[in-house]
């Protein structure tokens, strides 16, 4: 997930206020909502190489979740902040980064190009390519290009594609990013995973970023360098 020299800079001066995140509509969970990464098998048409409600990235032993929307303002700051923490474990064969998609932020925002679906469709796409492994990357750019409340940043379906090709992903997804190939399996992803609960933790998805690493829910407040060092820390206590 790669850097510009400023945005780490940015990320530190806002990343506090990652103890409200984007918050969906509150939904009660039940005993039988815990689900796991490995959760059942989407009815809608899933990328090949998904982990149920999750787009694999890597291959190591130290599990990484991310349950994120490419809409949500608190995700693009925590990619700012650890997203070359995480694409390096992921690299070094160390971890496997899963992202969970959601989409009810661009709704929240007034949205009506709908780029939290747009986005996480592509990064669909690219795992249904068979180029899981540059996911990290091509999710840095989406996150860095999302969809401005204000308007002044609106990505084409062109846009899309050439961020992918940016982040080196050498398949054509124009024919996927302008059908919305996969737009139905991320919003079951959503569907699925608000307001259950991720199995092990007891945390309930009731809001996005929710990081998790090696069974354990990671605090996200703080400044950025914190936050990095925390996740740092996170994935060396996970190796054992």
């Amino acid at each position: 997930m790669r850097r510009r020299p400023h945005r780490l800079a940015l990320a530190a001066a806002a990343i506090a206020l990652l103890t409200t995140g984007c918050a969906a509509q509150a939904q009660a969970p039940s005993p039988s909502d815990e689900a796991g990464a490995s959760a059942s098998t989407p009815t809608v048409v899933a990328p090949a190489g998904a982990d149920g409600y999750g787009l694999p990235a890597g291959t190591g032993a130290v599990e990484i979740q991310l349950f994120t929307d490419l809409s949500c303002p608190y995700c693009r700051m925590l990619e700012e902040a650890t997203g070359d923490v995480l694409s390096e474990a992921v690299a070094a064969g160390t971890a496997t980064l899963t992202i969970h998609p959601l989409n009810f932020v661009s709704a929240k925002h007034g949205d009506d190009t709908d780029w939290s679906t747009r986005a996480a469709n592509a990064l669909a796409a690219a795992l249904d390519a068979g180029q899981g492994d540059r996911i990290p990357a091509f999710y840095a750019l989406l996150q860095e290009n999302q969809t401005t409340a204000d308007g002044t940043t609106h990505p084409s379906d062109a846009d899309i594609v050439a961020l992918a090709r940016q982040a080196g992903i050498t398949a054509d997804l124009s024919d996927a990013v302008a059908s919305q190939r996969f737009g139905a399996w991320v919003q079951a992803s959503n569907d699925h995973w608000l307001g259950s609960t991720i199995a092990g933790t007891g945390k309930v998805v009731s809001g996005v970023p929710v990081l998790v690493i090696g069974g354990k829910v990671i605090a996200l407040d703080g400044e950025a360098t914190d936050v990095a060092q925390r996740v740092q820390a996170a994935i060396a206590d996970a190796q054992g």
